[in-house]
């Protein structure tokens, strides 16, 4: 997950002048990050493949249950001065779904496929500063978000999004991961029905990461994420979305842990991508669905 990481304090006596010069390495990381954050060492890292079946998601449009078959690359890594966050999910839905037919008004008569990918880098401020200076109380780090989502996919209203990320975050002193962030948001996307490009109102956006070991006869993980995002303009409304899954170390049993983890998960969105079901009578923008999934981490 794209968690933040803390480091100790090199030297208590030059403290201070850590502190002073904090919003100068900050700004500099920034910059070093946008560049080519994914150009230093990683520290640590993890990477998996993974595969979600979802019988009963939607798409705007209809209000016919979509299922979807997921195939996702995600890597995370630590380094000198905060985490990089990487993911590719590819999408295949089923005709329920279908993608844009060869004449218009004709679908076809496969399902539509996605591509959608996110990347994160989150600067650690206490890595950035040496020291401790952000750890207080409940509070293990504060750090800054930057990224992007990117997305294409074939069906008749042809997204084709690019979001735009970044924010401030607090990393929690819990044995595990929760973060928040309060983040800005900004969207711009494709129409395929009006056929033009559709620049969104920035908006607000909170978010929320967690990850949580334990041992239930075998070792297990609950996981997830959590999104809110504030009206993004005309005739849209807030978006509400919400995914966790339970997964368990299933290569404990062949004597491979943390590499093979297969369990359950849920899905719930309401007025997903904004859409004003209320106003305009568009169905299909709440999700509830199960969802299965299993991943390969090497």
């Amino acid at each position: 997950m794209n968690g933040i990481t803390t480091r100790e304090a090199v030297r208590t006596e030059v403290k201070g002048q850590a502190r002073a010069g904090s919003v100068a390495r900050i700004a500099m990381a920034v910059a070093l990050a946008c560049s080519a954050g994914g150009a230093f060492a990683a520290d640590w890292s993890d990477t998996f493949i993974g595969y979600t079946y979802g019988p009963q998601m939607r798409q705007p449009g209809s209000d016919e249950f979509v299922t979807k078959n997921i195939f996702t690359l995600q890597h995370v890594s630590g380094y000198k001065y905060g985490v990089n966050f990487f993911n590719v999910d590819m999408l295949k839905s089923d005709t329920n779904n279908p993608a844009k037919g060869p004449t218009i008004g004709q679908p076809s008569k496969r399902g539509a496929q996605e591509v959608y990918v996110v990347y994160q880098n989150t600067l650690s401020f206490n890595s950035l500063t040496n020291s401790k200076s952000f750890t207080a109380g409940p509070i293990a780090d504060l750090g800054l978000q930057l990224g992007f989502d990117f997305n294409s996919m074939n069906d008749t209203f042809g997204a084709g999004l690019i979001k735009l990320i970044g924010g401030p975050k607090v990393t929690l002193a819990v044995p595990g991961l929760l973060q928040f962030g309060l983040l800005y948001y900004k969207e711009y996307n494709n129409n395929g029905f009006s056929g033009q490009n559709v620049d969104f109102d920035a908006a607000l956006r909170l978010s929320s990461v967690w990850s949580f070991n334990f041992d239930a006869g075998l070792p297990s993980v609950i996981k997830g994420w959590a999104t809110y995002t504030g009206q993004k303009g005309f005739n849209t409304l807030p978006e509400t979305w919400f995914e966790t899954s339970y997964l368990v170390d299933v290569g404990t049993l062949a004597g491979q842990p943390k590499t093979f983890y297969a369990g359950v998960g849920y899905q719930y969105i309401n007025h997903k991508f904004g859409t004003n079901t209320h106003s305009t009578g568009i169905p299909g923008g709440k999700v509830s669905s199960p969802m299965f999934k299993f991943e390969a981490h090497f």
